[in-house]
């Protein structure tokens, strides 16, 4: 296999799939754990759950904020 096949190989394993990117939008907590579980061994998978972590965070900020703001509880 050549250095080039290899790469792209590893760029395909190394992509967190829908499920654990989902949980980790609704499941912050579960996101930050997924991300210190593979930042050594798949980066990409990990900023992946990261960014859907801190996504998700951000999306329930503004809807608690927005919430509040509209007399909700």
């Amino acid at each position: 296999m050549s250095e080039n096949q290899q790469n792209q190989s590893d760029q395909n394993q190394d992509k967190l799939n829908t499920g654990l990117t989902v949980l980790s939008f609704c499941i912050p907590l579960a996101g930050a754990i997924i991300y210190f579980m593979k930042k050594k061994d798949e980066p990409k998978s990990a900023q992946t759950a990261c960014y859907a972590a801190l996504i998700g965070m951000g999306v329930s900020l503004v809807l608690n904020i927005a919430l509040r703001v509209m007399g909700g509880v």
